[in-house]
C-alpha cells in the first residue's frame, strides 16, 4: 500500500506511473461517463460509495477501467489533474473475456486531499468485450496494514473508449 496527500498529478504518478499514462487521473469536469448498466458497491478507508460512472479503454495493449462517484470519461486520460470524488482504476492484460484473477486494484479519492492506495487482490470476470462496451463483474477486498477497508463489488457495463 502507499498512501500520499496532496492534490497534484505528481502525487498520481508516485502511486503508479502506469495509471497515469493510461489514463487514471483526469480532470475536473463536471460530468462523467455513466455506467451503461450494473450495480455496484465501494468503500474507501470504510466510507462508502456508489459508482455511477466509468470507462474502459486500451494502451499499448493494457487494459483499464476506471469505475467511480467522480467525473471519469473517456478523455480524462489526458487531463492533468486527478479527477475528483472516490473512482477505482483496474489494470489487467488485456480487456478480454473471461476470468482474470490477481487485477491490480489502485483506489483513489480526491476529497480534500488527493490519496490513493493499490493492490493486486481484484478478481474480474468480463463477461463481454465489444468495441463499443465492457461488461462484466469485479470483486476486491483489502484491507491495509493500518486496518483500513477498501471494497469494489458487483456488475457493470461502461462505454469503451478509443485508445
Amino acid at each position: 500500500m502507499r498512501r500520499l496527500g496532496g492534490s497534484r498529478l505528481h502525487s498520481c504518478i508516485l502511486i503508479f506511473p502506469l495509471l497515469v499514462a493510461l489514463g487514471a487521473c483526469g480532470g475536473d469536469s463536471d460530468e462523467g461517463e455513466p455506467l451503461l448498466s450494473g450495480s455496484l458497491t465501494a468503500e474507501y478507508d470504510g466510507n462508502a460509495f456508489t459508482p455511477v460512472n466509468g470507462f474502459a479503454t486500451t494502451s499499448d495493449g493494457i487494459g483499464l477501467i476506471v469505475l467511480g462517484d467522480g467525473p471519469v470519461r473517456c478523455g480524462s486520460e489526458d487531463d492533468t489533474e486527478p479527477p475528483a470524488g472516490r473512482n477505482a482504476a483496474v489494470t489487467l492484460p488485456a480487456l478480454e473475456v473471461g476470468s482474470h484473477t490477481s487485477v491490480f486494484v489502485q483506489m483513489f479519492q480526491n476529497v480534500g486531499d488527493f490519496e490513493g492506495v493499490g493492490s493486486n487482490q481484484g478478481t474480474l470476470e468480463l463477461t463481454s468485450v465489444s468495441q463499443e462496451a465492457v461488461a462484466g463483474s469485479i470483486s476486491f477486498d483489502y484491507v491495509d496494514d493500518e486496518g483500513r477497508q477498501f471494497r469494489l463489488d458487483g456488475d457493470f457495463e461502461v462505454v469503451r473508449c478509443a485508445p
